[in-house]
């Protein structure tokens, strides 16, 4: 019988994955911030899963967080509802916004004057204008930046025309990253990418095979994407096997961390130099009635190393 087979072995196996989750968990409060990061220029991206069921989370968020720029994604509305934006005028925040319907959706916060929007249906692009999934703006203030917002599509299953959308998608995006980046200015691209990069991005690999998010043409599309300029900012700091996952399905999952890391900030090289540390907010995570994502925040410095 071969080793890994015998019922030690898998014991074994079993109680490693379990210590691995059991100190996943215990350092899930020192993940969150704390508080704002002053002198530093933080960077928020949040998958609300709906701006209006989320609405106070978001705003106990900005109030605790403070992030310069928050990047939303399934805000799932047409436009931002005067509620919202009440809370976001209340807290000091410029908005901008693209939805279509009561799926998907973008938007842009930040506490700088925001100008040059352009998102999704005006940016002469077959897939990245077929559904509300992309907002780009210029963010004035100590670093000026270009700002991307972006949601990409889930792919369903390897066989559907959803995936073929999604690789398309990815690859739009790193040529309009390109694009971007031969101006000169500062950029970032946060969102939900909707691709575990790794195995050590998943749980347990053997959950998803055979499933989207996880095959090899969706690896390699991120990883042109991010070779198109851009730094993980999260795989920055940590490394590529830090397991520091973003989203649980609703229920058991994020009790017992069954979690993927799909959601990004990603700079150009750059910016990434100045990058100081990253944050996943379980604070709101494990409230009541939470998203299925958590935010993902980097704060980086205001002036090169």
């Amino acid at each position: 019988m071969p080793e890994g087979d015998r019922p030690g072995a898998t014991a074994a196996k079993q109680a490693a994955r379990l210590e691995r989750r059991q100190a996943a968990l215990a350092l899930r409060p020192s993940l969150s911030p704390s508080g704002p990061a002053p002198a530093r220029f933080r960077v928020a991206s949040w998958n609300l899963n709906s701006l209006r069921a989320r609405l106070h989370a978001v705003e106990r968020f900005l109030e605790l967080a403070r992030p310069d720029l928050l990047c939303l994604q399934e805000t799932k509305a047409p436009e931002v509802p005067a509620i919202a934006l009440e809370m976001f005028e209340r807290q000091g925040y410029h908005v901008a916004h693209a939805g279509h319907g009561a799926y998907n959706g973008v938007a842009v916060a930040a506490r700088h004057p925001i100008a040059d929007v352009r998102a999704s249906g005006d940016l002469d692009d077959e897939h990245l204008d077929r559904e509300p999934r992309l907002i780009t703006c210029t963010v004035a203030g100590p670093t000026p930046v270009r700002a991307v917002s972006v949601y990409v599509p889930h792919g369903r299953t390897v066989d559907h025309w959803h995936y073929e959308y999604k690789l398309a998608f990815l690859e739009a995006l790193a040529g309009r990253v390109r694009d971007w980046l031969r101006d000169g200015q500062r950029l970032v691209v946060a969102g939900d990418l909707n691709v575990a990069a790794t195995d050590s991005d998943v749980f347990h690999p053997d959950a998803f095979v055979g499933s989207t998010h996880v095959t090899a043409s969706e690896r390699k599309a991120l990883a042109r994407l991010l070779a198109a300029g851009l730094v993980d900012v999260d795989v920055l700091r940590w490394g590529e096997r830090a397991r520091r996952f973003t989203w649980w399905n609703h229920g058991i999952g994020y009790s017992r961390n069954l979690g993927m890391r799909l959601d990004v900030i990603a700079a150009d090289a750059e910016l990434a130099r100045r990058l100081d540390t990253t944050w996943i907010d379980h604070t709101e995570r494990g409230a009541e009635r939470p998203s299925d994502h958590a935010a993902l925040l980097a704060d980086f410095h205001l002036s090169a190393p």
